[in-house]
């Protein structure tokens, strides 16, 4: 397993259903990659406002994603991959 920190900001889009947020694909480096999974969802609270963060599955690889609310952006934070 092999862990990359990415740091860079994305597109999303987003199933915001309710009070929730559920994101469905995203784009970064010229590539759309579909989610086939969310494994987990929390909020990190800093300051003033607030992070949604995101584990999410695309094939066998594992994304870390957040939403920071303060700068309305999505943000891809790390990649986890197989090998």
């Amino acid at each position: 397993m092999r862990i990359e920190e990415i740091s860079e900001p994305i597109r999303v889009l987003a199933d915001f259903t309710g009070a929730s947020a559920v994101p469905v694909r995203f784009c970064w480096g010229g590539r759309t990659y579909v989610i086939s999974a969310v494994n987990g969802r929390w909020t990190d609270r800093n300051g003033g406002g607030y992070d949604l963060d995101y584990s999410v599955q695309v094939g066998d690889e594992t994304y870390y994603i957040h939403f920071a609310a303060a700068d309305v952006q999505w943000w891809l934070d790390r990649v986890v991959l197989d090998g």
